[in-house]
Formats: C-alpha cells, structure tokens, sequence
C-alpha cells in the first residue's frame, strides 16, 4: 500500500545527502509486499531469520516513521504466531501480532530479533478499546512470493491501492487511492477516488474487509477477465466493464440539477402581431387570429390566398 500507483519512489540511505531513486518491479495488493531495485551496488541489508518464529520472541520495529530523519527502533514481543483477525482485515494470509510500537511510517520496515535478523514486514496498526495492536507480514509469506516480484510478475493484483470502505449508509466497497500506469485496472479505465462496488457480481467489502477482493484475485490468473462495477465518486456516476476485457462504460448518470431561474428579465421584445387577414400557422393549423389552412394547399402562400375568407 506504499508503493502502488506512486509517480516516483526514492530511498534515503544513512549518511547520504541524497536519496537514491529506486523502480518497482513487482507488487501484491492482497499481500501487501512490493520489491523495489535500489539505484547502485554494494548496499548495506539484513538478512531474514532462518529458525522458527514462536510466541514470546523478542523483536524490534526499524524504521523512519512520522517522516522522522532519525532511526528509531521500538521492542516488544510476539504476542500471536497466527493473527487471522488481521488477515481478514487487509488481505496478507500469514499474519503475526506484536506488541512493538508502530506508527505511520513504519508500513514496510523490517521487525527484526535481537541479531538483528527479519522475522517480518510491519503494515498494520489498529485502534482498539484494548489499545492499539500491531502487526507484521510473516517472514514465510514475503519469502514464497519475492522471487515472482523480482522477475516483475505481479501477484493478487489488477494495479490498484485500495482499502475497503464504508458508501452512504448502505454500501460499501473497495476505495482506490491510487493507480498503477499500465495495470489491468489503469487500462480498463479505474481512476484514483473511485470505488469499486463489485467484482465479479459479488459485492465488495460487505463484511468491512478486502476478503472477498483477494479471494476472487486469488482464484484467478493476472490476465483472467474479471466484470467489474464502479462508482466514479467525482460524479456520482456509475460505470460497468471489464478488467482485462472492455473498457468502463457509464451505465447510470445522475439526473442534472436545474439551474436557479434567472431574475433578470428577458430583454427579448413580444413578437408583433400578425396582421389581420394573414395565416401564421402552416396548412392543417389554426393561425392565432383564426385562420384555418387546409391540407389540400401547395404551398402556405396558396394556402392563404385560397382561404382568405376565413382570416379574421
């Protein structure tokens, strides 16, 4: 949800007054993982942990967050190996609970053990009338899916950011923050603010969570044709299509507002009256001042003159 649809990724390395510029080469929106290629050689990384992960393991939180220069690190302990509360929420199936402090910013840095070594990914925080619980991507989930993203194959995508939402009072679905150029959902014509109401016919987000989403995504391939109804919230309009078939199309506009009426009085004159004795209508018509023309006439000047009699 970092990375998707950005216009241009840059990474700060420390003791570096610039920051490099890095290419995104693969994502999963249901995994919430992207791999980027950082300009340059011979950078400084860490290593994933080989060894089991189990409940009580000391672990640290690394990032940048709050837009902070500063390097901070913040402790606790893995509270759950298997959060499927979390899972259901935002989409990534292998999920763990922590209880070291994440704040925005920290999406996408590393949790890491006491040698420093990556157990996971962290991307979620969550307000609760228990306090706020976090959460990391776990380490055997980004690893069966980082070699795909290297070679550029995207996985449990159509190139959207989105998180489930709340419509009115009795809709919901997947709002999209963010586009990737190129992506299946760029071509068939989804725009960032829109909404998407279904897929595949079935509702989205009817449970307040992406579930549904990534179980279509997971059931079918990146090029699969996939039906797809929006809501273009700019507009209020509705729009139907295809990813990876036909374009969106509206199907439902909202009716226009009628203008406020003009209180400026129309400074267009009355016409003049017809003359009297004239036909201001065309034949088979009855004029204003009683002239009646019948079919049979050519033309309206034959009309008149044949049927002179009966103009006022």
């Amino acid at each position: 949800h970092v990375v998707t649809g950005s216009a241009s990724l840059e990474v700060f390395i420390p003791g570096e007054a610039k920051p490099r510029f890095a290419k995104l080469l693969g994502y999963s929106e249901c995994s919430d993982l992207a791999v980027v290629d950082v300009d340059g050689e011979g950078l400084p990384y860490l290593e994933w942990l080989d060894g089991s992960i189990t409940t009580g393991l000391k672990v640290f939180a690394a990032g940048y967050p709050l837009g902070d220069p500063e390097f901070t690190l913040t402790d606790g302990v893995i509270a759950k190996t298997d959060s499927s509360r979390a899972s259901l929420l935002s989409g990534p199936q292998e999920v763990f609970e922590h209880t070291a402090n994440l704040q925005p910013g920290n999406s996408g840095g590393p949790l890491v053990n006491e040698e420093g070594k990556v157990i996971g990914i962290n991307y979620l925080a969550i307000s609760g009338p228990l306090g706020p619980q976090f959460f990391a991507i776990a380490r055997d989930e980004a690893l069966s899916l980082i070699e795909d993203l290297k070679a550029g194959r995207n996985i449990g995508s159509i190139g959207i950011n989105g998180q489930a939402a709340q419509i009115g009072s009795d809709a919901t679905g997947i709002w999209v923050a963010a586009v990737q150029s190129g992506s299946p959902a760029g071509k068939a014509g989804v725009k960032a603010g829109d909404v998407i109401l279904t897929l595949e016919a079935l509702p989205m987000a009817a449970d307040g969570t992406l579930k549904d989403y990534c179980d279509i995504l997971r059931s079918h391939d990146l090029n699969a044709v996939l039906k797809v109804q929006i809501l273009r919230s700019s507009t209020g309009e509705i729009l139907e299509g295809e990813i990876n078939g036909n374009p969106l199309q509206v199907v439902f506009s909202p009716e226009p507002v009628d203008p406020e009426p003009d209180p400026t009085p129309d400074p267009t004159p009355d016409p003049a009256p017809e003359p009297a004795g004239s036909c201001a209508g065309s034949c088979g018509e009855q004029s204003a001042d009683g002239c009646w023309c019948d079919d049979g006439c050519e033309t309206f000047g034959d009309c008149c003159a044949d049927k002179a009699e009966q103009c006022g």
